[in-house]
This record gives structure tokens, C-alpha cells and sequence, in this order.
């Protein structure tokens, strides 16, 4: 049994594992709050106004429509009255809140569809 190797290998796990975990934090220590910029599909929304405290729309209360993955967190999302998960563009809500991770809101208003990758 060589305890040279083994030492070596022992040291050389530790430090992989080490480097992984320092570059998995630095990735995602970013991800705190909301994102300046959502996708959805082919819909891109923005924010729009501060933080809130709880979800409101003038429409009556919002209901929850999903939630997305923002790095290894799920956020729940929001919408208007009567709003309900879609594929199509057209029958996604214009306005959605976003859960931030930090005990607030964001609303995000849709802008134009994304550009197209095919011609």
C-alpha cells in the first residue's frame, strides 16, 4: 500500500471539491433580489416601479400563475385576476409579479416579443 498515493489523492479530492464549492457560491451570489429582465417564452418583461411588500393589482387579488427557477431557488410568480399559465404569447398576462427572494415583490410589465433566432 503506498501511502504517498493515497495521501496525494485524498488531497487532490479535497481541493476539487473546495474549488467547485468556492465557484458554485461565486455563481450564484448574484442571484440575490430580482432580475432586472425576465423571460417567458417569447415574452420579455421588465420591472416596473420599487419593491412591495405583498402582490396587489387594481383588477382585485392576484393569483398564482407557476414559479421559475432563479439559480437554484424557486420563485413563485403572480398574476392579475382571472390570469392562468400559458404557452402563447398572446394569452400570458401583461403584467406579473415575481417573487424576490427577500420577503418582497417586484412587478414586471411585458415589453416587446424577444427577437427570433429563426428568419
Amino acid at each position: 500500500m503506498n501511502w504517498r498515493a493515497i495521501g496525494c489523492g485524498t488531497l487532490a479530492i479535497v481541493l476539487f471539491l473546495a474549488i467547485g464549492l468556492w465557484g458554485m457560491s461565486k455563481a450564484f451570489d448574484r442571484l440575490e433580489g430580482c432580475p432586472n429582465r425576465l423571460q417567458w417564452g417569447d415574452r420579455v418583461y421588465v420591472p416596473e416601479g420599487p419593491p412591495r411588500a405583498e402582490p396587489s393589482f387594481a383588477e382585485g387579488s392576484p393569483v398564482e400563475i407557476g414559479a421559475t427557477f432563479i439559480g437554484l431557488t424557486t420563485r413563485q410568480v403572480w398574476g392579475p385576476p382571472g390570469s392562468a399559465p400559458s404557452e402563447s404569447a398572446g394569452d400570458r398576462p401583461t403584467r406579473i409579479y415575481l417573487d424576490c427572494d427577500d420577503g418582497s415583490v417586484l412587478l414586471f410589465a411585458a415589453e416587446d416579443a424577444a427577437p427570433s433566432s429563426t428568419p
